[in-house]
């Protein structure tokens, strides 16, 4: 062959056209997608889509590592390519559910619900999502019928000491942690006969249950200088102070304008006629946070609130 190519040169191609980006899915699998050098997010997000043959990326996004060290959502309507050069540490971009619906039988195809399942499980397995024992040992059982299939097809059950079945969060001796299992393969085999995909849906509903479920928040200081979180869920927007007092909920039905001024953002609440203000590390995060969490209400006012 006259122009070998070399596998490793495929992740720095770039043209004055197009460029290549890689995107990591949430079974952990990498793939390639060239891109002209204007498209959108969005536009990335529907190649992805059509290498998943899911249909309903509305739920979904794009996000990468930031330079600052924090998960930034891509802005779907702008140049990807833009985006990326200037915040990015590389072109690499994680697939992921960006809207969180209260319940898992809004979603309309199997493949969806496929994402959604693959989604929560890394959050349960990398602790984002808290879980009781009882709850952790009933969630992975679940996971092993619908990754596994039935225990009939196995000598034994020895392969679930290899995987990944609780939090990484969770501190346990080795004997615990058999006696864990071992409760996992009892749970596992009262499962025989499930489909994978029913496994998947018992898998989300339970997840549905757990406090936190939907929910994603940024570090900011309130007016008083306090630490808190500012965050966004399918029910409104809230503020959880790190000191453990109790979290604050705002409706999105009463959520107004949300905007931001150099490193302030401010969110407007309709019912008392009045402003609240977060500071942020600096003017560009303020700009980030004040369009991630409009897009969160706009999203969830028009799929949820007016339902």
């Amino acid at each position: 062959m006259p122009f070998p190519f070399k596998i490793r040169r495929l992740y720095s191609f770039s043209s004055k056209n197009s460029f290549l980006v890689r995107v990591r899915l949430l079974d952990n699998t990498v793939i390639e997608c060239t891109q002209p050098v204007e498209s959108t997010g969005q536009e990335c997000l529907e190649t992805v889509g059509q290498k998943l043959q899911l249909t309903e990326t509305q739920y979904f996004g794009l996000w990468f590592q930031s330079k600052s060290q924090f998960q930034r959502w891509v802005v779907l309507e702008k140049a990807l390519k833009k985006q990326l050069d200037k915040f990015a540490t590389d072109h690499l971009l994680y697939f992921g559910v960006m809207f969180y619906m209260p319940s898992v039988l809004s979603l309309e195809q199997e493949v969806t619900r496929y994402q959604y399942y693959l989604q929560v499980k890394k959050e349960i397995l990398e602790g984002r999502l808290r879980c009781s024992f009882e709850q952790g040992i009933k969630l992975a059982g679940f996971a092993v019928q619908a990754d596994f299939g039935d225990v009939s097809q196995f000598e034994s059950q020895d392969f679930l000491q290899e995987y990944a079945l609780f939090p990484g969060w969770t501190c346990a001796d080795k004997e615990v942690l058999e006696k864990w299992t071992q409760k996992v393969a009892e749970e596992h085999k009262r499962l025989c006969g499930m489909t994978a995909a029913a496994a998947e849906l018992l898998y989300i509903r339970d997840v549905e249950k757990l406090d936190n479920f939907g929910e994603e928040s940024i570090p900011a200081k309130d007016g008083y200088a306090n630490d808190v979180y500012l965050g966004a869920s399918f029910i409104g927007l809230f503020v959880r102070h790190r000191n453990g007092r109790p979290i604050v909920l705002h409706r999105w039905n009463d959520v107004g304008n949300i905007t931001h001024s150099r490193s302030t953002v401010t969110v407007e609440i309709l019912s008392k006629g009045n402003t609240i203000a977060f500071q942020t590390d600096d003017m560009e995060t303020a700009k980030y946070i004040a369009r991630l969490l409009t897009s969160k209400q706009k999203f969830y006012k028009q799929n949820i609130s007016a339902k």
